[in-house]
């Protein structure tokens, strides 16, 4: 999955797992972009937007009773005995998002919410393996001064004059 940006990225791990979940999954931005939604319609930036500012309304409401409590340890449910929203915040590279989903007809709500909870525990898993596999940089060569290509080491141009023999 290198190469690939933020949203391409929760793609791949949403989609497959889109059929299996009986709600509409979703994951924006902390200022309420959409990252991903399975049900792209005229409501997707309506949610991302809501759901951002319900939980930034939540976290200032958090703030007045437990001022120094993690935000990041508490999700937001809103929801009866078979419907509702639910969401997780969580942090990759940095950036804080939140993954949701919205639900109706709900025969089993513990059990989605439970699923959600795995899908972001993987989401955050497989960001941070990423962001730990070490990047392969080229060595740097020490400056020469006086030459015309600085940055060509003497085993560089000897492999490249040897060839030919």
């Amino acid at each position: 999955m290198k190469n690939m940006n933020v949203t391409e990225k929760m793609k791949v791990i949403l989609e497959p797992k889109k059929a299996g979940i009986k709600a509409r999954l979703f994951v924006t931005r902390e200022d309420g972009i959409t990252i991903y939604d399975s049900v792209q319609n005229q409501t997707t930036t309506s949610v991302s937007a809501l759901v951002s500012g319900v939980w930034q309304a939540s976290e200032a409401l958090m703030d007045l009773v437990h001022p120094n409590q993690d935000v990041m340890e508490f999700r937001l449910g809103f929801d009866t005995s078979s419907q509702g929203i639910y969401l997780f915040p969580f942090s990759l590279l940095g950036k804080r998002y939140f993954l949701g989903a919205i639900y109706h007809d709900c025969v089993n709500p513990g059990q989605l919410k439970r699923q959600i909870a795995l899908i972001k525990e993987e989401m955050v898993r497989l960001f941070q393996d990423e962001a730990a596999r070490p990047v392969m940089a080229k060595p740097k060569t020490a400056v020469r001064e006086g030459f015309l290509f600085q940055d060509i080491s003497d085993e560089e141009i000897d492999r490249l004059f040897s060839a030919g023999i």
